[in-house]
């Protein structure tokens, strides 16, 4: 049984059509970012308790050996409550559980958006692409503490890039 060249063309096309469909979807897929998973917020460490301990009894020098020693002191010292501020002293307004990102850009267009952060990325920048109402903004890392997120946007500015910070 002898095929058609036409048919076997035809095959060959529907082949590739569909498999440029698939890819198209498993990218659009694996482009799109997924809503960011909030971390838990980090607990200050506990500062540990100084327990000072209880002085030993002494006995005088002058006492005989016929004395009955006291046993020692079984009971604990008063534990102080552990209370600190919630942030580390130095550090004032320092939120928990908010995210800094470098935003480089907004646009209207999706388009756009995506090949703003595919310059990004080519230049070594994680960029990601977020919608934001009608907006896409291209944002560059997300960072829980600021002075991490001000380092990344002097790299970007170094760049060439407009930059902000948004938490």
């Amino acid at each position: 049984m002898r095929l058609q060249p036409l048919v076997a063309v035809l095959a060959l096309v529907g082949l590739f059509a569909i498999s440029v469909l698939a890819g198209y979807v498993g990218g659009q897929a694996f482009l799109t970012p997924s809503a960011p998973t909030p971390r838990p917020a980090r607990s200050a460490p506990a500062s540990p308790e100084t327990i000072t301990p209880a002085p030993a009894p002494s006995t005088p020098p002058d006492a005989s050996s016929r004395s009955t020693p006291k046993p020692p002191d079984t009971t604990a010292p008063p534990e102080e409550p552990a209370a600190g501020p919630a942030t580390p002293p130095g550090k004032p307004g320092r939120e928990t559980g908010v995210l800094y990102r470098v935003q480089v850009g907004a646009y209207i267009s999706r388009e756009n958006a995506e090949a703003r952060a595919a310059k990004l990325r080519e230049e070594g920048f994680d960029a990601y692409v977020t919608q934001s109402g009608t907006l896409y903004k291209v944002q560059v890392g997300a960072f829980a503490i600021r002075e991490n997120a001000e380092r990344l946007a002097a790299q970007l500015k170094a760049a060439g890039y407009e930059v902000l910070i948004a938490p």
